[in-house]
């Protein structure tokens, strides 16, 4: 079976304006198109001599589409205010290889784009070259094999809608567009994770990297397993442009069912302590976690606590609804949930249908821009403490914060991957128009400044290391951290690739 990801594209309108509120570029409504290629310029540097040698589009920092492109790089409407001289767009992987000996020839260092998705823009760096894969969206599905290899564009949705037809599953992001290139290659937090593969990293099985030598090698544990290791978790300062990946796939659930259990911010110490109990049970194949966000159907004058909610859920993949059933049912028994003000019990759903619901924003918290911190914590009761009165006093109505139940910790070693506590806690700042961008930036901090002290560490996926320069650090562990400089010491000994966000 061969199922190859659809390409969509729009127009862009010219605008110089980084910061502009992009309301055509909505990440809820499914967008595309993030196209551009072909034409380089340093002095000295013929933009067509680019265009001869590269299969692809592209556009130079000064040429007229430059600000529309630029601007189109990531998914949400903020903008960092960071210029590429050129923007890349190769079609094919042997096309990526042509961009690597051409940006070396010219002393130029490459940043690397899958599709957008992380929150702080690491692939926008200043100067250099912007390698964006956004065309590599295939994917070859083994569905006698349970494997199947895809390109890094392809998206959440487009990796289900090909495999379940067969029977597979795999614990792909919670919201359907995002990539797999940088999910994958950043560890990934997806459905059911604590029973399939712990994080979506520890089912690659192997990966296809052009390295900075130009030389495209296949890392898995019998050949390159240096490489494996670190392409299994090391994020945005991987030394290497990955092309392919090879994944595990695992049998698709016969049936999805959720419950939620929704109370005001003023119950939040008994809603976490439900969550904890939850956890604690560990119950088989079903996916734990909190949302805390404004509640839309309080009334005016409503004291700050009751403006704002906590869900508590849970989703059971399961055999039958009948296992789904005594899963959610013992949850649902917890002597707190009786007191929730709204419960939504044992309600049918699907891979599919969670995916689609992840981009309506009729469904959810619509779009916008973006910042984000997150951490690992063993003390989730402490930081709920401290954070509940700051997130009373939130910066716009649509920021939020996910808390998610890490129920199985059992890192494999031969990944990159090396950090992870009792629960992932992530503050997701969310606004609309660009005079609010201090404001949000320094709301977040607040909410940083009273999660970080309880840490055990960071999730590389999502920490801003352009506002934190210590953060990558933190999301591994020392040994790892370690091992991660001396191979990009070996694999990039002149620097072709830009490295951890943040730094020189």
């Amino acid at each position: 079976m061969r199922f190859i990801a659809g390409k969509v594209e729009t127009d862009m309108a010219d605008d110089s304006d980084p910061r502009r509120a992009r309301g055509v570029w909505t990440r809820r409504g499914f967008v595309g198109a993030l196209g551009v290629l072909a034409a380089a310029g340093r002095a000295g540097t013929s933009p067509e001599s680019w265009r001869a040698g590269i299969a692809g589009r592209s556009v130079a920092r000064g040429e007229p589409d430059y600000p529309s492109w630029r601007q189109a790089m990531p998914w949400q409407m903020y903008t960092a205010p960071r210029y590429p001289d050129l923007i890349v767009r190769p079609e094919s992987a042997a096309a990526v290889r042509v961009v690597l000996r051409e940006a070396r020839s010219q002393g130029l260092r490459v940043a690397i784009k899958s599709g957008g998705h992380n929150v702080s823009e690491s692939f926008l760096r200043q100067g250099g070259v912007l390698l964006d894969l956004g065309e590599l969206q295939g994917i070859e599905v083994d569905t006698a094999g349970g494997t199947a290899w895809v390109e890094p564009a392809l998206w959440s949705h487009g990796l289900l809608r090909a495999v379940e037809p067969a029977g597979w599953a795999f614990p792909v992001a919670h919201c359907a567009t995002v990539p797999m290139g940088g999910y994958l290659l950043g560890g990934g937090l997806g459905y059911n994770h604590d029973n399939w593969g712990t994080f979506a990293c520890h089912s690659i099985l192997a990966a296809e990297i052009v390295l900075a030598s130009g030389e495209t090698v296949v890392a898995s544990p019998e050949s390159h397993p240096d490489l494996y290791w670190a392409v299994r978790g090391a994020g945005t300062g991987f030394f290497g442009v990955v092309t392919r990946y090879h994944l595990r796939l695992y049998p698709a659930p016969g049936a999805v069912h959720e419950s939620s259990y929704i109370f005001p911010l003023s119950r939040l110490e008994a809603a976490t302590d439900m969550l904890q109990d939850w956890a604690a049970a560990r119950p088989p194949d079903t996916e734990l976690m909190m949302l805390l966000a404004h509640n839309p159907m309080a009334p005016p004058g409503t004291a700050p606590a009751d403006r704002k909610m906590c869900i508590v859920r849970a989703v059971a993949y399961s055999e039958s609804r009948e296992q789904a059933d005594r899963q959610l049912g013992a949850l649902g028994s917890h002597p707190v949930a009786a007191t929730a003000t709204m419960k939504i019990e044992m309600q049918p759903t699907s891979l599919e249908k969670m995916q689609v619901e992840s981009v309506d924003a009729d469904m959810g918290l619509g779009f916008g821009r973006y910042a984000v911190d997150t951490i690992w914590t063993d003390r989730l009761a402490e930081v709920m403490a401290a954070i509940g009165n700051h997130f009373m006093h939130a910066n716009s109505v649509k920021t939020h914060f996910v808390v998610s139940p890490k129920m199985n910790r059992t890192l494999p070693g031969d990944a990159a991957f090396s950090r992870v506590g009792e629960t992932f806690v992530g503050a997701y700042t969310m606004w609309d128009e660009a005079d609010q961008d201090a404001a949000s930036f320094a709301w977040l901090a607040g909410a940083s400044a009273r999660m970080r002290p309880l840490a055990v560490g960071q999730y590389i996926n999502e920490v801003d290391a352009f506002l934190d320069p210590a953060a990558p650090s933190r999301c591994f562990s020392e040994t790892a951290w370690k091992r991660l400089a001396r191979l990009r010491g070996h694999y990039d000994p002149r620097g072709l690739f830009f490295g951890w966000p943040g730094q020189a």
